[in-house]
């Protein structure tokens, strides 16, 4: 895990400095605090942070050259299976002088061309240059787990790990992006798969993708080597296989495969179903005395301590309990330093709940893994419920709609604060109950009443936000995976990989996520709902296949929180709550948002009216990011020629 950085000269204006080259990479000395490498050549600059985490002698260092020196390559990742292709590539006369799997990339490529990015099993986002062919290709990893961004311009084509490095270098591409500013107020997204970011020029390089720059023409071509393909997946994962033995087989890998390093692997443990399984298949599978990492609070409604102590319990584990309370007096100070971390304002306030776990997992390990993705893949939370029920309505099967109308029930009985999750949905008119008992929603009506009543935007910002975002959805063949399946790849999981790696790089921390491995998320893609959501259990799959490695308590869990933060309490009455107040009353000087909405928003929460903590967060949030885009001063471009 490390950060990566560089650049391609397109005009006379600019040359390349290693000076600019590392003042890119020292904005991302977090990312990399062990060792740093600059190399420029002619028209391309490259540049890299390293955490050392497989093969730590300095011979790995980058900017790494092949073997004789055709290739060059900055990367950020892990290639988890490097070991089994490494053997492959020797046994077709590859040569290598380092044993790490930055050097696997270079070989594999001369090898398979880019048929290689589907050999990996892994997380990355590199740049690898051909100097003999004077082409340089970037690649990003199918899911987005690794970030990549881009700046092109009639001077330069520049590329980086985080935003930061790239307005560090070039100033005056720090330049807010009104239309997406409008997005993630209007419905909190803060990453998206058509290239948008915060920053106007600054583009977001598309997962599964590559990027061929052919420097002596100035011509890039853009292929994305990995797409959906359901049936392809059905064929080479479930036909003909038991899908409980078949998954637990791909999950065992995944965790097996994410333990490769040289240095120690702790995990995350939420006290989930998921986090839980990976603690257990660690310890009792593959025999690791793991560290563990919690977030705990003393707030009922966000305390998981009593779940969390059963894993590390049963698993003799050397458990580390976080407890973000105890900092909640420099809440703002640690916001701000999580959104200089985000180059971003962010989504809500449970990522400063993971932000104080990878505080706390600094000095202890080097990598955790997480449970990220498990809940978007096998329908982890109760509104997915309805997707499930719409496809049992769609068949013309009475008992199918008979376990449709018990599902329903279900959903009444044991979660009746989210039963509303069905009123806007099409299958209410297929069932035709709108308006019984099953979808009365009253804790939504104050809340809606306060919102009708206030205007957003200001008519000035709105002038300024020009939104032709396109509709990148994806058809899968039952409403469930198509909703999965999008939540995975387009609305849900790239926003929450974004916070994750800006949470655990911020602390030099690098973070793995078995459940994003590419074969069990094509194994979900194509898995009938059946599995994943049966009676009253959500991840039933999980639950079958991974019961050895959970405690019986979590096993049979139906709720879930995550890693919550009590903010609407800290709102209204925590030690920071005056400084929260002036941080959201001063985003009302932007123009953006108008002032007497913001009142609004504010009374109500606190009156209780009304539970508005996610987009009072939002306004805090934009507030902090704004400052910190206020303080980048343009001062002119290092890099240009005078």
């Amino acid at each position: 895990m490390c950060g990566i950085a560089g650049y391609i000269v397109k005009s006379d204006r600019y040359r390349t400095d290693r000076e600019l080259l590392k003042k890119m990479t020292d904005s991302m000395i977090h990312r990399g605090p062990d060792a740093e490498g600059q190399w420029t050549d002619g028209r391309v600059a490259l540049g890299h942070r390293r955490l050392s985490i497989i093969d730590l002698d300095v011979q790995s260092n980058q900017p790494l050259f092949s073997h004789d020196e055709k290739y060059v390559i900055v990367f950020n990742g892990e290639i988890y299976n490097y070991i089994e292709l490494k053997q492959e590539l020797i046994e077709r006369g590859a040569v290598f002088k380092t044993k790490s799997d930055t050097e696997v990339i270079m070989e594999a490529y001369r090898a398979y061309g880019a048929a290689c990015f589907n050999r990996f099993n892994g997380m990355w986002a590199f740049a690898l240059y051909d100097r003999e062919k004077q082409v340089l290709i970037l690649s990003r990893d199918r899911f987005g787990i690794k970030p990549l961004y881009t700046v092109d311009n009639e001077d330069v084509f520049t590329f980086a790990s985080e935003s930061k490095a790239i307005t560090a270098a070039f100033p005056d591409e720090n330049v807010p992006n009104e239309t997406y500013i409008h997005r993630y107020l209007s419905y909190s997204v803060n990453e998206d798969t058509d290239g948008e970011c915060f920053y106007k020029n600054v583009k977001v390089f598309s997962p599964a993708h590559y990027m061929i720059y052919d420097l002596q023409k100035h011509t890039k071509e853009y292929k994305r080597y990995w797409e959906v393909d359901e049936q392809r997946f059905y064929d080479k994962w479930i036909r003909g296989k038991n899908v409980v033995r078949a998954f637990k087989e791909l999950f065992e890998s995944a965790v097996e495969l994410r333990l490769r390093a040289d240095v120690e692997v702790g995990a995350c443990l939420s006290g989930g179903l998921d986090s839980s399984a990976i603690v257990g298949c660690a310890s009792k599978k593959f025999g690791r005395k793991m560290h563990t990492f919690s977030s705990v609070y003393t707030d009922k409604e966000c305390n998981e301590e009593m779940y969390i102590r059963k894993v590390n319990e049963k698993w003799n584990t050397i458990p580390h309990y976080i407890k973000p309370d105890d900092y909640e007096d420099n809440f703002t100070k640690y916001v701000e330093d999580l959104t200089y971390h985000h180059d971003q304002p962010t989504g809500g306030a449970s990522i400063y709940s993971q932000y104080m776990v990878m505080k706390g997992v600094q000095g202890n390990v080097k990598v955790v893994l997480d449970g990220q993705g498990a809940d978007e893949l096998f329908a982890g939370y109760i509104p997915y419920y309805s997707f499930y029920v719409e496809d049992l309505m769609n068949k013309n099967s009475f008992l199918a709609k008979c376990r449709a109308i018990r599902m329903l029930v279900i959903v009444k009985k044991e979660w009746p604060e989210e039963s509303g999750c069905f009123s806007t949905n099409k299958i209410v008119s297929l069932v035709g109950l709108k308006n019984s008992f099953l979808f009365q929603n009253d804790g939504q009506a104050q809340g809606l009443k306060v919102k009708r009543k206030t205007k957003l935007f200001t008519d000035e910002f709105l002038d300024k936000v020009h939104d032709d975002y396109q509709d990148r959805s994806i058809k899968c063949a039952s409403a469930l995976n198509t909703k999965l399946c999008n939540d995975v790849l387009i609305r849900s999981i790239p926003a929450l990989l974004h916070n994750e790696d800006g949470n655990s790089m911020a602390f030099s921390i690098e973070s793995r996520v078995p459940f994003l491995d590419y074969r069990i998320v094509e194994f979900a893609i194509a898995l009938d709902g059946k599995y994943k959501i049966r009676n009253q259990w959500t991840k039933w799959i999980i639950r079958k296949a991974c019961k050895e490695y959970l405690p019986k308590e979590i096993a049979r869990r139906k709720n879930k929180m995550g890693f919550p933060a009590p903010f609407d309490r800290w709102l209204r009455e925590g030690s920071s709550r005056d400084e929260i107040r002036e941080i959201i009353y001063a985003f009302g000087g932007r123009n953006i948002v108008p002032g007497e909405t913001i009142d609004q928003y504010y009374k109500a929460h606190i009156n209780r009216e009304a539970d508005f903590s996610s987009i009072l967060f939002r306004f805090y949030s934009m507030e902090l990011w704004l400052r910190r885009c206020d303080k980048v001063k343009i001062t002119g471009q290092a890099g240009e020629v005078s």
